[in-house]
Formats: structure tokens, C-alpha cells, sequence
């Protein structure tokens, strides 16, 4: 894929590789119930329920984030499936979400985007700022034709960020998956690398 694994910089965040010493901050990010919930691949929720209180559950949460780690972002690079970047802060550091392309097909040029962004951290631009940056290196980089994302019907602030990087709606998956002991539709977007920039109505 590539020979090691890349980093993108934009003006107010690093995206780069997230590794076992992310365990902690992984944790803490993942154990937030209230985070902005999108497509997460195989699995879209992490079941890292962190407690900053509770010193029996230390170990579980840290197993729990290494496995994880590895699942999410780890392996699919391996494996040459996808790439996940974690999304940090440049001026601490800090790990406060993550975005990449799941389901890399390479003979059709196309990967589903996932992200998603700490709850604390919203309404600053900082998830467009960081997708604008995955957009590009996945036309670029890998070089995609076709960007998909999948997300829940009733997630409007994240179908409100995909339509504002220019992409389009394509339809409704009525009923396609079960959660919390109800049927829900998922809403498909895609994005192709000859679209052109997002209509200026859209932008915010």
C-alpha cells in the first residue's frame, strides 16, 4: 500500500497512524456515549465504557482499547482492506477522533469513508477540516474514483458535513439495520473525483 504508514497535516490538526500507546486516549475517546455516531465499518460502535472511578475496570478498558486498536486501525492497513488516521490536535497532541476508508476496492477504485469526532469538539470545523485532508489523499494517494459513505437516517449533522464537502445523496436503505431493538434506515452518499467542488450553497 504504502511503504510506511502516511501523515496529513492541516492547519490546526495532525492525522497520522494511532498505535497501542493510544490505548488510554483511544479509551477515553470511544467511552464518550454522547460522540458522533457514523459508519464504523465491521463494527460501528466500540464497547469501551471508560470510568475514570472505577480502578477494577482499568485493565478490561485497556484490553478492550488494544483490541480495538488493532480491529480498527491496525489490521485493515495490513491487510491492505482500508486505512484509519486518528485525529489529533498539533498544539497538544491529543486524540480527539479519526477518519479513513473501509472497504478499499482497488479493481473498481472506490472505499467507504468512516470518521467520527469527539463530542467536545464539535461545531469548530475541525471534522470537515480533517476530511477535506482525507478527501484529497484518498483521490490522490490511492487513487479513488469513488468515495461511499453510509450513515444512520436520523444522524442529520453528519449527513450536514458530507452534502458540505460536496457529497451527494443517492438514497435511503430502508430499515437496514437493527439497533437498540428497532429497525433503522441508513442514508448513502457518494462522492466521485470528478464532481468538483461542493455547490457554494452548501458550504458553510
Amino acid at each position: 500500500m504504502f511503504d510506511r504508514f502516511p501523515a496529513l497535516s492541516t492547519e490546526r490538526l495532525q492525522l497520522r497512524e494511532v498505535t497501542l500507546e493510544d490505548m488510554e486516549a483511544a479509551a477515553e475517546l470511544y467511552g464518550n456515549s454522547v460522540m458522533m455516531k457514523t459508519r464504523q465499518g465491521p463494527e460501528k460502535h466500540l464497547d469501551i465504557q471508560a470510568s475514570k472511578d472505577s480502578r477494577r475496570t482499568a485493565v478490561p478498558e485497556r484490553e478492550t482499547a488494544a483490541h480495538r486498536i488493532q480491529e480498527w486501525f491496525m489490521t485493515p492497513y495490513q491487510e491492505q482492506r482500508g486505512i484509519r488516521f486518528g485525529i489529533y490536535l498539533k498544539h497538544s497532541n491529543r486524540l480527539i477522533g479519526s477518519c479513513g476508508f473501509y472497504r478499499w476496492n482497488k479493481a473498481h477504485y472506490k472505499a467507504e469513508l468512516v470518521f467520527d469526532l469527539h463530542s467536545e469538539y464539535r461545531k469548530r470545523g475541525l471534522l470537515k477540516e480533517a476530511l477535506n485532508a482525507l478527501i484529497a489523499f484518498g483521490f490522490d494517494s490511492m487513487k479513488l474514483n469513488r468515495i461511499e459513505a453510509r450513515i444512520e437516517g436520523g444522524n442529520q449533522p453528519a449527513q450536514r458535513t458530507l452534502l458540505s464537502l460536496g457529497f451527494r445523496h443517492e438514497g435511503i436503505e430502508r430499515e437496514s439495520e437493527f439497533e437498540d431493538g428497532k429497525f433503522i434506515d441508513i442514508a448513502c452518499f457518494s462522492l466521485l473525483k470528478g464532481d468538483g467542488p461542493p455547490p457554494v450553497h452548501l458550504v458553510k
